[in-house]
């Protein structure tokens, strides 16, 4: 290291709305200084259910052990080494969140989603990936894998954006990132109803879930909600339940006819779904 070059810190980058309250409880109950990256927004209201920067000076802390393992149930966190302070950090970070969408509008971009990171670079294209990248000399996640993954930073960069930046989003652009989202939105909300239990890891949910989403796109539904509902339908009669001669027929019919989920649901005889219910019940008996 030069003698005028600053040292690197590692910094975690939390999402405190995956884990309300806990996580900015365990950060004060360590004396781990923090800064809540949303100030200045309204989303600064949330408190602890906000998106925290935490200096790292143990990695061998119990509190981001902690943390850790809440990423591995709820993905939370990422992993930053830059050799700026961590206000010039957060002020850094701060600059892109919000993106422009037209029509008078803002919306919030969850980049520091370990999900989206990747994603949310690829959308903006190279000049702000770059920008945001300046200050930071290596960026961890998992997001949707086992092991840590890595973007690298510039060696040395202590460029910060200081000021609002300019992103705007076009529609197509907007769309990518929906399009991203809704599989770990459509499975949360099926935690939150208790179709899942989310006793397992993310990973773990996520992986058994995926199979059951892009059967539903294969069949053509493209509305969320009738997504949703063919999901929640191969969790109750088995992810097979759309092999059943007669739900196969009764989703051909309604690739036809364009009509619902529900509707597509509600034409077949309860019999059959007697039927997979009893075989889905005597599968969980010998598994």
């Amino acid at each position: 290291m030069k003698e005028d070059e600053q040292p690197v810190s590692i910094y975690v980058l939390a999402d405190g709305a995956a884990h309300p309250g806990r996580i900015g409880s365990l950060l004060r109950e360590a004396h781990v200084e923090f800064r809540n990256v949303f100030a200045g927004l309204p989303e600064a209201d949330a408190g602890d259910a906000s998106l925290l920067l935490a200096r790292v000076d143990d990695t061998k802390a119990p509190w981001l052990a902690q943390v850790d393992a809440m990423d591995m149930q709820a993905p939370c966190l990422t992993l930053i080494w830059s050799r700026v302070e961590i206000d010039a950090l957060a002020r850094h970070l701060h600059q892109f969140l919000i993106a422009d969408i037209g029509e008078g509008m803002t919306a919030l971009i969850r980049y520091y989603d370990p999900r989206n990171l990747v994603v949310a670079m690829e959308v903006w294209g190279d000049d702000i990936a770059e920008r945001l990248m300046q200050p930071i000399e290596q960026w961890k996640y998992r997001g949707y894998h086992e092991a840590w993954q890595r973007l690298e930073g510039p060696m040395g960069g202590t460029r910060t954006q200081d000021t609002a930046l300019a992103i705007s989003l076009s529609q197509q652009q907007l769309d990518r990132l929906t399009e991203h989202c809704e599989p770990d939105q459509l499975l949360a909300t099926l935690v939150e109803n208790g179709t899942v239990a989310p006793s397992e890891p993310y990973l773990e949910r996520f992986m058994a879930f995926l199979p059951r989403y892009q059967r539903a796109a294969a069949w053509g539904l493209t509305e969320p909600a009738d997504r949703l509902r063919f999901c929640e339908l191969s969790y109750q009669f088995g992810e097979a339940f759309d092999q059943h001669e007669h739900v196969t027929a009764a989703l051909r019919q309604r690739q036809e006819t364009g009509t619902s989920m529900a509707a597509c649901e509600q034409a077949i005889h309860p019999s059959v779904w007697e039927q997979l219910q009893a075989r889905q019940k005597a599968a969980e008996g010998k598994a």
